[in-house]
């Protein structure tokens, strides 16, 4: 069986790895079970286990079974923890950290990142983008939204660059840049606070 290679991150052995590592290092006080990665990682859960499995060996993660279920974190005592995190902060973080930032933000009904790193998180190769392309559709005030893109980009140590929208101009544009954003990859952030 062949795995596929992480485009966001090809330094990972498999996309599945960099989403579990994504996910257990980005919230390294966080306890997750099996089925909690499989959401995660949309992975299947063979594919998930087995994964776990190879970075618990590595001492990448720890794990444990409690009442039936394996619960699973980031190995803090890692003798590359704070490195790994830092790379994995640049490459899959910018998803975390901008639903961290945007979820509950008063009049933000959605936010999406879209262009260069879209692309890689969907597969398509090349180089690690540079900036972070955020757009936000609702009618919060501008001024907090663009704070939260500068908090953003301090944590992750890269420009965001967040451009604001109403629903109206979302719905109601079918050419120029809105056209152009919705015809390309997307990835939806979780704001569910």
């Amino acid at each position: 069986m062949s795995t596929q290679r992480a485009r966001l991150a090809p330094i990972f052995r498999s996309d599945t790895q960099l989403q579990i590592l994504g996910a257990t290092y980005l919230e390294p006080e966080r306890q997750f079970t099996i089925p909690e990665l499989v959401e995660r990682s949309s992975r299947p859960q063979p594919t998930v286990a087995r994964e776990v499995e190879r970075l618990n060996e590595a001492g990448l993660i720890e794990s444990e079974l409690r009442s039936g279920r394996r619960t699973v974190w980031a190995a803090s005592s890692s003798p590359i923890f704070d490195e790994l995190r830092s790379i994995l902060l640049k490459t899959i973080g910018p998803k975390a950290v901008l639903e961290a930032r945007f979820a509950g933000l008063r009049g933000v009904g959605r936010a999406m990142i879209y262009g260069s790193w879209a692309r890689r998180y969907h597969g398509e190769a090349g180089p690690l983008p540079e900036d972070i392309d955020l757009l936000v559709i609702g009618s919060g005030n501008v001024s907090e939204i663009r704070d939260e893109a500068d908090i953003a980009t301090r944590k992750l140590g890269r420009d965001v660059n967040v451009t604001v929208l109403t629903p109206a101009e979302w719905d109601a544009a079918d050419s120029g840049f809105i056209a152009h954003v919705k015809d390309g990859p997307l990835v939806e952030l979780d704001l569910k606070p």
